[in-house]
C-alpha cells in the first residue's frame, strides 16, 4: 500500500518586537547632552577671550581708532620707571580706559606725587598723542586716560592719617582733571561734617514723653 503523506506545517520564526526602552534612554540621552555642550561652549569660548581687552557694547566700529597697541603699553611701562620715588608701575587696558597706578616711596608729599602724575601723563602723551588717542572726534569716540598716584595704601602699618593719593584722569569727552582724593575740596565743610553731633541723637524726647499724645491742632 502506498504510504500517505502528511503535510505538515513549518512555523515561521515570530518577529520580535523592538523594545521601546532603548529608545526612550537615547533619547534622555541626548536631552542631557545638548545643554552640556552648549555650556561647555560658552565656558571655552569665554575662556579664550579673557585676555582680551573688554571694550562693550558702547563703542561702533569706527570708535577707537587708532587702537592701543600692546607694544606702546610695554614702552610706557618700562619708562614709568624712570620717575623718581617711584616703586612700582603697572599699566592696565580694559573697558577702553587705560590706567596708570603709580605706587611711589611712602614719604611722598602731595608735590611728589603730583608731580608724578604729571610726569606720567607726559609719558603717555608722548607715545599716544592725547589728541589722538584721548579726545573724542566728529568720526567717533576714543579712550579714557586714568592716572593714580599714591605713597601707599592703608594696611595695619600704614595708617589712614598719613595717606596721600592723587588722581588725574582724561576722559574722551572731557579735558585733564586732577582730584587730591585724600584732601576734601571744602575744608570747612568737612571739617563741620566730623565735629557736628546727628541732630536725631540731639533732639529725640525721652521715651516718657515720646509716648505722650500729640496736640490736637499738630494732629490735624
Amino acid at each position: 500500500m502506498p504510504e500517505k503523506r502528511t503535510n505538515r506545517k513549518v512555523s515561521k520564526p515570530k518577529k520580535q518586537k523592538v523594545k521601546q526602552g532603548h529608545k526612550l534612554v537615547w533619547l534622555t540621552l541626548i536631552i542631557l547632552i545638548i545643554p552640556v555642550v552648549v555650556v561647555g561652549y560658552v565656558l571655552l569660548t569665554s575662556a579664550s577671550e579673557s585676555d582680551q581687552p573688554v571694550v562693550g557694547n558702547r563703542f561702533d566700529p569706527q570708535d577707537l581708532n587708532p587702537k592701543i597697541q600692546e607694544t606702546e603699553i610695554n614702552s610706557i611701562q618700562g619708562e614709568l620707571m624712570s620717575i623718581g620715588g617711584m616703586e612700582t608701575a603697572t599699566v592696565t587696558l580694559k573697558s577702553a580706559t587705560l590706567r596708570i597706578h603709580l605706587n611711589m616711596v611712602d614719604s611722598a608729599d602731595n608735590a611728589t606725587l603730583q608731580a608724578a602724575a604729571d610726569q606720567a601723563y607726559q609719558i603717555v602723551s608722548n607715545h599716544l598723542p592725547i589728541e589722538t588717542y584721548f579726545t573724542n572726534t566728529a568720526e567717533g569716540k576714543n579712550y579714557d586716560l586714568e592716572i593714580d598716584s599714591y605713597n601707599y595704601l592703608v594696611d595695619d602699618t600704614h595708617p589712614q592719617e598719613g595717606w596721600r593719593f592723587i588722581k588725574v584722569s582724561k576722559s574722551g569727552a572731557g579735558q585733564k582733571v586732577t582730584d587730591i582724593i585724600t584732601e576734601p575740596r571744602n575744608a570747612e565743610l568737612a571739617q563741620q561734617v566730623r565735629t557736628s553731633t546727628p541732630q536725631a541723637t540731639t533732639d529725640t524726647p525721652p521715651a516718657e514723653e515720646a509716648q505722650e499724645p500729640l496736640p490736637e491742632e499738630v494732629v490735624e
